[in-house]
């Protein structure tokens, strides 16, 4: 195929000097190589493909909604965590109560026995006496309100331990324990097997609203652990949307650098043209 008439129009425009034709082109190809050369630095540098709107309008938008998926989801955990931490404060304290239900039982056991003296009963009496304070004190400031009165936390609904307030000591059938009696050893033991019941009553609702508690505990933790498995998956859906291949951006970084020279030296070389014209007219 003749080709004469394509070398004829560039050899003219070679040799033109108001409009350097090939300059320009070679100026416009070389701006064009910089611009991709800074947009692929800037993937390198960030580790992120889409940077702005600009980059990609549709992967920016799915993007960014991605990542406010993933700010709720690490809210929801952090929210659960507290819930849980809150919980498992409460239950503590009850724990604390049962504790000290088990030591009044103990020293309740004592009593019921016919080998000790009444003095011994009375020292009883007053160890007995003292838990039953403890416990006051941890039931009314220690435990919160809100878990006989009603809560939610996650997906729980509004929930609430049995009654309509943190127990008392009335409530839990321990007030006026006595561990003597007024009439002798017989009335003593049945005083003391008396209280033994009370405790025993006592220390079954403190275990079922224990358990209650487990129960709840153990939902939010589900919860937790549904929400991280689905905070991966979407941060996996994100790298795939936004994180930039490294090793391909450097490959492409290369390349283009190749070329930035290779248009720099033909920008050099199509501005040395007009002087050939000067050489010929003499100048």
């Amino acid at each position: 195929m003749d080709d004469s008439g394509g070398s004829k129009r560039v050899m003219s425009s070679l040799f033109k000097v108001r409009t350097n034709i090939q300059s320009l082109r070679a100026y416009h190809i070389l701006s064009d190589i910089n611009k991709r050369i800074l947009t692929v630095a800037e993937r390198i540098s960030s580790g992120k493909r889409i940077n702005r709107a600009s980059d990609s309008p549709s992967g920016y938008f799915i993007a960014r909604t991605t990542q406010l998926d993933i700010l709720r989801l690490k809210e929801m955990q952090a929210n659960l965590d507290r819930g849980i931490t809150w919980l498992q404060t409460n239950d503590s304290r009850l724990s604390q109560v049962l504790d000290l239900l088990e030591e009044m039982y103990a020293v309740s056991s004592q009593a019921a026995t016919g080998g000790i003296t009444s003095n011994e009963r009375v020292a009883l009496q007053i160890d007995l006496d003292g838990f039953v304070e403890e416990i006051d004190k941890i039931l009314q400031s220690g435990v919160a309100t809100a878990l006989y009165t009603g809560f939610s936390l996650g997906n729980l609904d509004t929930v609430s331990l049995s009654g309509s307030s943190v127990p008392t000591m009335s409530d839990l059938g321990i007030t006026g324990l006595t561990l003597t009696g007024s009439s002798g050893d017989p009335t003593t033991i049945q005083n003391a097997t008396a209280t033994l019941a009370a405790i025993e009553a006592a220390m079954t609702r403190i275990l079922k609203d224990e358990e209650q508690i487990g129960s709840w505990v153990h939902r939010l933790e589900f919860q937790q652990a549904e929400a991280a498995i689905d905070e991966v998956n979407q941060r996996a859906s994100l790298s795939t949307i936004q994180d930039a291949d490294l090793a391909a951006e450097q490959v492409e970084l290369t390349k283009l650098q190749i070329l930035q020279q290779t248009a720099l030296a033909m920008l050099t070389q199509s501005n040395t043209f007009p002087g050939s014209i000067l050489n010929m007219i003499g100048t």
